[in-house]
């Protein structure tokens, strides 16, 4: 056995208590009377010291996953492609396959080294306010309540782990010590599982359908069921669901269930319906002002009838100085979407860009595509708000334009992002935005019921589900009122377009690097190159080639390798030389 400072513990021991505002309020500094007996004996700072586990819940995310280089899980998938190409970056090691248990480029570089050390933290945290909530002033009832937040968000980092590294260990309500011995075993992922529905369960109706509005942004009942719903979704997908990666009995069991149970997707059906049967949610829609209006303005408003658990900001313009265009005061632009996210989009009428009655016109590619293809994508004469002149003016990504074309930049796809910016905002001008990070909206919890449902076979439940995210998307109904989805459907073909839906609705919000692990199809889909669109101009007119990024040249991120092994994250080498307890992930 090894004396501490594990890798994969030294977060749950290295944490300092802190407030929602990152000052350390239990440092350890010989000047300062804070400690723990001292701040759970006053009621501000207990609540502030459960604020402190909220200032990192969207640390995952995948616009801010590794911070100052503005990238995260759509850069090491399909959907984006990054300036930086450098073979230390988090996001190209593991695009390149290159994910490893050695691999070591510092804390803050290492690809997966943030998510359980800033999980393990909040757990601890969560532990430390959990033993002292009692001994604070505060209310009886905020005493339930508050501690119900403190085990929800124990949980979310949980399941962040989890989705990670799949099972990993649980130290339930223990605080380890500085001397403390650390040689605990890995839980399976099924005894993860049933670890966090029933601390999901046993907290629910501690928590308020709705908080009042000064406490907006902590977690209600809907965030609770919709976690809940999250970690089944996944318990029931086919990694996890009877996956049967590994080659020893143990890794299999870390990593999933040994067999396949159709019962899990009804227990997640179960879950999402209880999100939508609190009746607390509902999709933002506005196809008066413009087909999908809602669905591009929902994500700029900081309370909304659709986000149930959402990272807090105050207003600001973190994306659009990270990625608007460099004609509206980029400096450096971060990522760009990729041609293949774009060919998912499909047209008004709800058909893919591949069916021959869709209309789809690869002369005039953007011309009567599905709204959300416009409201994610900023495309060639798209328009954005211009400091120089005031106004909204043309965006030009065509080879040869001045500051935004084809040629500006050596990674260029030919777009630039659009979802979640304020087109009335530029980095050089216009107000700030009030954005928070959508870390699950009702969108999400729709199509994890109709994908729940369809592996049920009850595939009705499924059309109905797509028929309302894709009217709120502004795609006409037709005279059939299917919103282009093929009648009579079976369930391979519904899983097909229930798969392309989440692509098209929940791009860039940190789900398809998952969606494709989860599914098990990464293998085929995510060794892949990345696409662009270079448009020549000619004449009054346009023409649209799509190539390879930057083709012609090595550029190393326009190339994605991916191996079986990747569907997990390893633990490092020497976390498990430390604590041999720690099985290695199949594959490393």
């Amino acid at each position: 056995m090894k004396k501490l400072y594990i890798g994969l513990m030294a977060g749950v021991l290295a944490a300092q208590l802190y407030s929602c505002t990152k000052s350390d309020i239990l440092d350890a500094k010989t000047n300062t009377d804070l400690n723990e007996a001292t701040t759970f004996a006053d009621s501000a700072r207990t609540i502030d010291f459960l604020f402190g586990m909220y200032s990192d819940i969207a640390f995952d995310f995948s616009f801010n996953r590794y911070g100052s280089i503005t990238a995260g899980t759509a850069e090491a998938c399909d959907e984006a492609n990054h300036r930086l190409n450098g073979a230390t970056q988090p996001f190209v090691i593991i695009l390149t396959g290159g994910l490893a248990p050695t691999v070591n480029s510092g804390t803050n570089q290492n690809p997966y080294t943030n998510t359980y050390d800033v999980s393990y933290r909040n757990i601890r945290r969560a532990n430390v306010f959990l033993s002292h909530v009692n001994d604070s002033p505060i209310s009886a009832g905020l005493k339930a309540q508050a501690s119900a937040e403190a085990r929800f968000l124990r949980t979310w980092y949980y399941f962040l782990v989890t989705r990670s590294f799949g099972g990993m260990p649980l130290i339930g309500d223990k605080l380890y010590g500085p001397q403390d011995i650390i040689d605990v075993p890995r839980n399976s992922y099924e005894e993860c599982v049933n670890y966090m529905v029933s601390e999901l369960d046993a907290i629910a109706n501690d928590l308020p359908v709705e908080h009042t509005p000064q406490n907006y942004g902590r977690i209600t009942r809907g965030g609770c069921l919709a976690l809940k719903a999250r970690i089944l979704l996944f318990a029931a997908s086919p990694l996890f669901n009877g996956g049967n990666i590994g080659k020893t009995d143990a890794q299999k069991k870390a990593v999933g269930y040994a067999a396949y149970d159709e019962s899990r997707w009804t227990k997640a059906a179960q879950a999402a319906r209880a999100v939508i049967d609190l009746g607390a949610y509902s999709l933002y829609e506005d196809n008066a002002t413009a087909p999908g209006y809602g669905f591009s303005r929902v994500f700029l408003m900081r309370k909304n009838s659709e986000y149930i658990v959402h990272g807090m900001m105050g207003p600001n313009k973190r994306m659009e100085g990270a990625l608007c265009a460099p004609s509206r005061g980029v400096g450096t632009l971060q990522t760009l979407p990729t041609q293949n996210l774009a060919d998912a989009f499909g047209m008004i009428n709800g058909k893919a860009i591949t069916d021959n009655t869709s209309g789809y016109d690869a002369n005039n590619p953007y011309v009567n595509r599905d709204p959300r293809f416009g409201y994610t994508l900023l495309y060639n004469g798209a328009v954005w708000y211009s400091n120089s002149t005031g106004t909204k003016t043309p965006v030009y990504t065509y080879d040869g334009a001045a500051s935004d074309g084809y040629s500006a930049l050596k990674y260029s796809t030919g777009y630039y992002w659009r979802k979640m910016m304020d087109e009335n905002v530029a980095n050089n001008g216009g107000p700030n935005t009030e954005r928070c990070w959508p870390l699950i909206r009702y969108a999400e919890i729709l199509l994890n019921y109709a994908e729940a449902s369809n592996e049920t076979n009850d595939i009705s439940t499924a059309y109905e589900q797509l028929k309302v995210i894709r009217r709120r998307a502004g795609i006409q109904a037709g005279a059939d009122g299917l919103y282009g989805l093929k009648a009579g459907m079976n369930k391979d073909e519904m899983r097909a377009v229930i798969m392309a839906e989440r692509r098209v609705e929940l791009a860039y919000e940190d789900h398809r690097y998952w969606d494709v692990r989860r599914w098990k199809t990464a293998m085929e889909n995510q060794n892949v190159t990345l696409l662009a669109m270079k448009i020549a101009k000619v004449g009054a007119g346009y023409t649209y080639t799509k190539l390879p990024v930057n083709e012609g040249n090595a550029y190393i991120n326009s190339k994605h390798t991916f191996v079986e092994a990747n569907y997990f994250f390893p633990l490092p080498q020497n976390e498990i030389s430390k604590d041999p307890n720690l099985i290695q992930n199949p594959g490393y």
